[in-house]
């Protein structure tokens, strides 16, 4: 399953880069995610509880960088996380980019390519895809929020 999404955001693109590669600090923006901490240079370990539904998950996961490319303000990396409750999981394969609008505004391009495993699998693309759509939205408010402070 892949997905694409674009957001602005109201902050230089080198703030942005340097906000979105502090992960335990970007993570506070990211919808149900806590407990992010570093395991290394450029993995960490972490929690998101999400809600399809009725249906609550946690996930527990890693999170690996695979790629900082400053100079072309792009970036790679993967995570794999499991639901042991209900039995399913994920794994992502994400690449970011960061485009100027102008020196106050930020165009934030994620690709993202998932692998939905067992049970969490059977929620559906449409359903899937919504919940994507919506935590990413989401996420590009809260770090809208945050730089506004």
């Amino acid at each position: 399953m892949n997905f694409e999404h674009t957001c602005t955001v109201p902050v230089s693109r080198a703030t942005l880069w340097d906000f979105l590669m502090d992960v335990p600090k970007m993570a506070t923006c990211v919808p149900g995610v806590s407990d992010v901490a570093a395991a290394d240079a450029d993995q960490y370990t972490g929690r998101m509880r999400i809600k399809f539904g009725p249906i609550r998950l946690t996930l527990n996961g890693e999170l690996w960088i695979e790629e900082r490319d400053q100079p072309n303000w792009r970036a790679t990396g993967k995570a794999e996380a499991n639901d042991r409750r209900i039995g399913g999981g994920v794994h992502i394969n994400a690449e970011l980019k960061l485009i100027e609008l102008d020196s106050t505004q930020t165009e934030l391009a994620i690709q993202t390519e998932a692998r939905i495993m067992g049970k969490l699998g059977e929620f559906g693309q449409a359903v899937i895809r919504k919940k994507a759509d919506n935590i990413v939205a989401e996420f590009a408010l809260n770090i809208a929020a945050r730089f506004a402070e």
